[in-house]
């Protein structure tokens, strides 16, 4: 008779983790967890693991604060914090490797559900001296074809300001590219170059630093649409989503941080 074996606990999942499954075994995989966390949702239980996938170019600047105000609303969880770039993370959500996922659009979001929470206005950066770094507001237009530095491939950041340059009329041309927006930043401080920021980015990275110009997009900027997401077939919905309003009211306050650029303040914008 051939033996069946049953592994639980977290040295089993860790086992599990390292064989070769198939797409239909992680989606049996996934399946499995959720009979488990539906036992837990009917229950009302607010416990355990949660896996966070986030994107690199969020991390940084809307988890701080919002870790510490999960932890006091749900101390009897714990959340496990991924970065991860946009294709693995959707990926892996998919597949239940990760329970949430905050990330931007546009991606395809087939077999996923949750709510946008805010739009994040991009904000142009440049070095003194550089032809866009003259006070005050920009206009879109203004960044046509210009020499831009951006995110590496695989990046949803580079994608996004690609786009922008595109709606302007020319796509950027660009032989320089950055793997984080730190660096991005120092690229630009170094004078090779200018670039688009998400708005959350200002005050850790530009606000204080000598040789850079910031200047918003006016009333209309363009900009990302921040979310949160889950597998729609997950119980945990309904608690999903009040973490989404948390982390909603927590970016709103973001505000507050956003230092003064050129042109209109920079503010991110909700959505409901």
């Amino acid at each position: 008779m051939r033996p069946y074996f049953f592994l639980t606990g977290q040295s089993s999942r860790r086992a599990l983790s390292r064989l070769p499954l198939s797409g239909q075994a992680r989606r049996l995989l996934a399946e499995a967890r959720e009979l488990v966390s539906a036992a837990g949702a009917y229950g009302g239980a607010r416990h355990g693991t949660v896996r966070l996938g986030v994107i690199p170019t969020i991390a940084p600047y809307g988890l701080p604060g919002f870790l510490a105000r999960l932890r006091q609303l749900f101390p009897e969880v714990s959340f496990a914090i991924q970065e991860l770039q946009t294709e693995v993370l959707i990926k892996e959500l998919r597949a239940g490797e990760i329970d949430l996922g905050l990330l931007a659009r546009p991606f395809e979001d087939q077999g996923l559900a949750g709510p946008d929470l805010v739009v994040e206005p991009f904000v142009l950066v440049a070095p003194e001296g550089h032809l866009l770094s003259a006070p005050g507001t920009i206009q879109p237009r203004e960044i046509a074809g210009a020499s831009l530095i951006l995110m590496e491939d695989g990046h949803c950041l580079r994608d996004q300001a690609i786009d922008v340059c595109r709606a302007a009329g020319t796509p950027p041309a660009t032989s320089v590219t950055a793997a984080s927006v730190a660096t991005l930043v120092r690229m630009v401080e170094s004078g090779l170059g200018a670039t688009l920021l998400p708005a959350s980015a200002l005050s850790s990275e530009v606000a204080g630093v000598a040789g850079l110009i910031a200047r918003s997009f006016g009333d209309s900027p363009p900009g990302r649409t921040v979310t949160l997401q889950w597998r729609e077939t997950s119980p945990s919905a309904e608690w999903f989503l009040e973490i989404g309003e948390v982390l909603r009211d927590h970016y709103l306050e973001l505000n507050e941080t956003i230092p003064e650029v050129g042109g209109t303040r920079p503010r991110l914008l909700p959505l409901r």
